[in-house]
């Protein structure tokens, strides 16, 4: 194995070291980006590339480049400057280090992926196949001294059809449980689903995906912010259903059952801008307890000395038993109940979703034989039927026969 111990970064002393450009001190010379940070225009400059006393109390990396016009007004009248540490976002070696492309899976998410490296600014699982490609974020932490060099390069990640199962490592590895939430299935764990446990869980994980009890799932990350998967039961309905956010983009009454499981949708509105985050979001004031999200304060009832959070129920639940415009925002009032048993997390409602195309009626997914690849409502007739169906099936296995429908491979009976 290469000898990764020779070329250790000493942090300190790292950035005089580095072979960048002059730094542009004048306001003329300066990229100061947009204004798309989460704290943009509030009087105070988020972009950690300055310094002063017109700087916000701490800043992220996340808001490099995004908050131009608080940091424009402030540098222009002289209460922040460039700071010395300037990020050369076109370098290609640090310390002689090779930094290479971002041509690897996960380029500029904000965290670096590249194995050869150590430190708060890597992701949870880097693997050799993104070695030399996750420039941008790697040089990112390299500069801000948020990376070392590894004084080795670990083994590589193991691998079942594809998929990196990492190692076991996490709090609740082989408790006979998959705690990794990249999954989804019968054989999950149901309270210990944190990011922290990507890629920890390997033995418990791979049991189950091979017996079939769980399957791998995509997770999707934007601008530093992890939006989960499509698991809820509205995924993909054009409206986001995550209570972590706001706007005019979300649906109705998002609920915790949404919570990172309606990422398509919510990504298409983040992307939009029809979304913003909640404060508590950036601000790390969400409350994870249990496993169960019990959000933040936000609500109109919220430190009232009931909850209003209808996923619960219990004798101190308010008289009308919560609201949907509550859920994930009665924090403290919920928490404080939970933690006196006074109430209890509710079994989940059902909820049948109806689909429909062409005017008829598919009904849902109910039947045993749905998702099979034929259509088991006897409604229909056609090359893609169930070489028989019974009467209990009609309604009852919308998706296969409105995708046979669609294609042409059964239509509907005279």
């Amino acid at each position: 194995m290469r000898d990764y111990g020779k070329q250790v970064i000493g942090f300190i002393g790292a950035l005089s070291l580095l072979a960048a450009p002059a730094m542009a001190q004048s306001v003329e010379d300066i990229d100061f980006g947009d204004d798309t940070g989460t704290w943009s225009n509030d009087g105070e400059c988020d972009d950690p590339r300055f310094e002063g006393e017109g700087m916000a109390a701490s800043t992220n990396r996340e808001d490099r480049m995004h908050d131009a016009t608080d940091c424009r007004t402030l540098m222009e009248s002289g209460q922040i400057t460039f700071s010395a540490t300037q990020y050369d976002p076109e370098l290609t070696v640090f310390n002689d280090i090779k930094l290479g492309d971002d041509t690897g899976r996960y380029p500029n998410d904000g965290v670096c992926d590249d194995p050869r490296f150590t430190g708060e600014g890597m992701s949870q699982s880097p693997d050799h196949p993104e070695i030399l490609k996750d420039k941008s974020d790697c040089s990112y932490g390299l500069q801000l001294g948020e990376l070392a060099l590894a004084d080795e390069l670990p083994p590589p990640l193991q691998l079942v059809d594809g998929i990196d199962f990492g190692n076991d490592k996490g709090s609740y590895a082989g408790d006979g449980e998959c705690d990794d939430p990249r999954f989804a299935g019968t054989g999950m764990a149901t309270i210990s689903l944190e990011p922290s446990n990507i890629g920890g869980d390997r033995s418990d994980c791979i049991s189950a995906f091979e017996a079939g009890n769980v399957r791998y799932i995509e997770r999707s990350v934007i601008d530093g912010i992890d939006f989960g998967d499509d698991q809820n039961l509205y995924a993909n309905d054009s409206e986001c259903d995550d209570p972590r956010f706001d706007g005019e983009g979300m649906g109705s009454k998002p609920g915790l059952d949404g919570l990172k499981h309606d990422a398509s949708d919510c990504m298409s509105a983040w992307r939009s801008s029809t979304i913003t985050t909640r404060v508590s979001l950036e601000a790390g004031g969400f409350v994870i307890r249990d496993g169960i999200f019990f959000g933040d304060d936000s609500g109109m009832f919220a430190n009232d000395g009931e909850c209003d959070d209808p996923s619960f129920a219990g004798r101190k639940m308010a008289g009308s038993g919560g609201s949907g415009d509550s859920a994930g925002r009665d924090q403290s009032d919920c928490l404080s109940a939970y933690l006196d048993g006074d109430i209890k997390l509710a079994p989940p409602v059902p909820v049948v979703r109806v689909m429909e195309a062409d005017g008829i009626s598919f009904g849902d997914d109910e039947s045993p034989f749905a998702n099979d690849g034929e259509c088991d409502d006897p409604r229909f007739e056609g090359d893609g039927m169930a070489a028989s169906f019974i009467d209990s099936d009609r309604l009852h296995d919308a998706s296969d026969c409105m995708a046979l429908y669609t294609s042409g491979d059964i239509r509907l009976k005279e």
